[in-house]
């Protein structure tokens, strides 16, 4: 999973290059910059790298992966309890994190895929605000902008800071809730860790606040105690989209029965079937235009068919809601299913999700046909 991957990497990042980093951290603001025009470029030219590097590699720079898990190391930052390990190797890091993470993120935000995305109206607003408190955020955390500001304003200014990781778990919330509801266990389980790592933060940040005042307040035990009831919170969220997808996915199946019980119409055709079991023409099929929606990678696709005397003569997608950068690979899922539209079709390396949703679409929407 991506957030594993990218939490890793942030910490091994962290232990391994704490001193270079601040001592001169200027080489990995370009390394950052470099890989965040990277990450644009690719996402402009439409290229989805594929196997394990499409899959959990390129994700943490497309998508933002690495970018936040560095702003989860500063927010924790200030969680910890005064003189222990984690707060004496972070607290001296945050400025240079913040700086990496808003570097890493803004690969994210000015891709295809980003903020110019306005048909996603919630999420476009969403993003544009983050963007706009992201920025000065950034600007403020270079050592050379900090020290020319007065101290009050500056730290007046850095509290924006706990807006922005708000929006970032409603961020989080507005790209996997749709994906969760229709039943995506990828998209589940993103919610379960992001709302484990948020709420527990916004938990343990006023209890350092409190811990501050209050002398003989036992920090790391409240800390501990505050992760259980996180876990059983984001558990009962995780069984709730789990068991609400699995009610609108019975509802779904029982619509489809009973249209396929109905009386066919017009002309059905035989019963056709190679020796391998493909898909079968059942005496049902009905003519008509069907329709299915799936879940790919951050959106909704729908796949729309169109039978005539019983075969599948056109096939089309209406709505495309998921990553741009992935669509052509959609379209040539779409050309070769035209060609054989009662054959099996494989999905394509480096935008499986979204070559997946195509074929469970369609699948779906055969059905809806009487096509099995």
């Amino acid at each position: 999973m991506v957030i594993f991957i990218s939490l890793l990497t942030a910490v091994l990042f962290v232990l391994l290059f704490e001193k270079p980093l601040k001592n001169n951290p200027i080489p990995f603001y370009v390394i950052s910059a470099i890989l965040s025009l990277a990450t644009i470029i690719t996402q402009a030219q439409g290229i989805a790298p594929g196997g394990f590097v499409g899959a959990c590699i390129f994700p943490m720079f497309s998508k933002a992966g690495l970018g936040t898990s560095f702003f989860v190391l500063v927010m924790y930052a200030s969680t910890f309890k005064n003189g222990s390990e984690p707060i004496k190797l972070l607290m001296p890091l945050r400025g240079q994190l913040s700086i990496i993470a808003s570097i890493l993120t803004l690969g994210h935000v000015f891709s295809i895929s980003g903020i110019f995305s306005p048909e996603k109206t919630l999420l476009y607003i969403l993003s544009v605000i983050m963007f706009i408190i992201m920025i000065p955020l950034f600007v403020t955390s270079f050592i050379m902008i900090r020290k020319k500001m007065n101290p009050k304003a500056w730290k007046n200014l850095q509290r924006f800071a706990y807006i922005f990781y708000v929006f970032i778990y409603c961020h989080i919330l507005l790209l996997y809730t749709r994906g969760a509801l229709r039943g995506d266990a990828r998209s589940t389980l993103n919610i379960f860790v992001y709302s484990i790592i948020f709420l527990w933060y916004f938990i343990c940040r006023p209890m350092k606040a409190f811990s501050t005042k209050h002398k003989d307040f036992d920090l790391d035990r409240c800390r501990y105690i505050s992760l259980i009831a996180v876990v059983f919170i984001s558990l009962g969220i995780y069984g709730g989209l789990k068991s609400t997808a699995a009610n609108a996915s019975n509802l779904a199946k029982n619509v489809i029965v009973e249209s396929a019980d109905e009386p066919a119409q017009g002309e059905g055709s035989e019963t056709s079937a190679d020796e391998d079991g493909a898909k079968e023409i059942s005496q049902a099929v009905t003519d008509g235009v069907y329709s299915a929606t799936c879940f790919g990678y951050a959106g909704d696709i729908t796949v729309e068919i169109k039978v005539e005397n019983g075969e599948v003569v056109d096939i089309t997608l209406p709505s495309y809601e998921d990553e741009d950068d992935y669509k052509h690979f959609s379209e040539d899922v779409i050309e070769k299913l035209k060609q054989e539209p009662l054959g099996d079709v494989d999905t394509v390396s480096g935008a499986t999700f979204s070559t997946q949703a195509v074929i469970d679409a369609y699948n779906e929407a055969l059905k809806q046909a009487g096509i099995k």
